[in-house]
């Protein structure tokens, strides 16, 4: 017997809620939001589901937490007895640390809330920094940290990328997501090294000696907000001679003004995972993520 009996989405993520519905062969239900002058978010899921998969991206998080906690309630109210919260983006998990006094560490804080509403996790790249593991995150619920790799893998496997092709990590925090990416396909990676001064104020520098001279090359990330290190390291790039340039990231968080951004610099469309609702979508999510929510069942 299968461990979940529905999923559960949002409407705004109806279609890849609808994807890994049909991936795990279970029924798929898309929640009833409704919101006040106020800003006062009411949720509605009319349909029961005795052990549910909730599935919803944490860009723009804010209002969806409050409409996620709101959800769970809704759901073991029903008498649902398991809910797994999948967010192939998630959120506050940058700030794992006071930095400067008086921050947070958003990181705890959202941990323990979410914690204490779902009992699984499922995420991909989740931006985690000097935490080693989401289940330091959600302590005491079993969760899975997906790469994003397998479907640029495939991507690029099906688009017949050439032999020589360079994966490039904008920096040290993308060595993983190079690693994963060239190591099956046997191509060359390289990581860059990015001096941030400001979240739009950024500088990547690859090595000097970067095998990169008349070859074709792929910039790699987890995110892409702004746009600006993959521009910086785009740019790096051509200055060691990168006979041609493709973008993919695993999220994209950009809006048109940047989307015309990596036209006007020659790097034509990005293409993303299907996480996070975006016109660059082109790498569906659903196939590996139904696959960590089977290895649940396997424990």
């Amino acid at each position: 017997m299968a461990r979940y009996t529905g999923v559960y989405g949002f409407p705004e993520s109806a279609q890849a809620a609808q994807g890994l519905a049909d991936a795990l062969g279970i029924p798929c239900h898309i929640a009833e939001l409704h919101r006040f002058p106020d800003g006062e978010s009411l949720v509605r899921l009319p349909q029961p589901v005795e052990r549910a998969i909730v599935y919803r991206s944490l860009d723009q998080p804010n209002d969806k937490l409050v409409e996620l906690t709101l959800a769970a309630s809704v759901l073991r109210r029903q008498g649902a007895t398991e809910l797994c919260l999948v967010a192939p983006y998630m959120a506050y998990m940058r700030q794992d640390a006071v930095f400067k006094p008086g921050e947070p560490v958003s990181q705890t804080v959202i941990g323990d809330w979410l914690g204490r509403c779902f009992d699984r996790f499922v995420c991909v790249e989740p931006h985690l920094h000097r935490t080693h593991s989401l289940d330091e995150v959600f302590v005491g619920r079993p969760s899975r940290a997906l790469t994003g790799a397998g479907p640029i893998v495939e991507r690029l496997r099906a688009d017949g990328v050439p032999a020589d092709t360079v994966v490039i990590g904008p920096d040290e925090e993308a060595a993983p997501l190079v690693e994963a990416v060239a190591g099956p396909l046997g191509l060359t990676g390289i990581v860059g090294r990015k001096e941030r001064r400001g979240d739009r104020d950024v500088t990547v520098a690859l090595p000097f000696d970067a095998p990169l001279a008349g070859r074709p090359a792929v910039i790699v990330d987890d995110v892409i907000s702004s746009g600006e290190t993959i521009f910086s390291c785009a740019r790096a790039a051509r200055g060691l001679g990168a006979a041609s340039l493709r973008v993919f990231g695993v999220h994209a968080l950009f809006g048109e003004a940047i989307a015309a951004r990596f036209e006007a610099e020659g790097l034509g469309r990005p293409l993303s995972g299907d996480g996070v609702p975006h016109p660059t979508n082109a790498l569906p999510l659903a196939g590996m993520i139904a696959d960590a929510i089977r290895s649940f069942e396997r424990e």
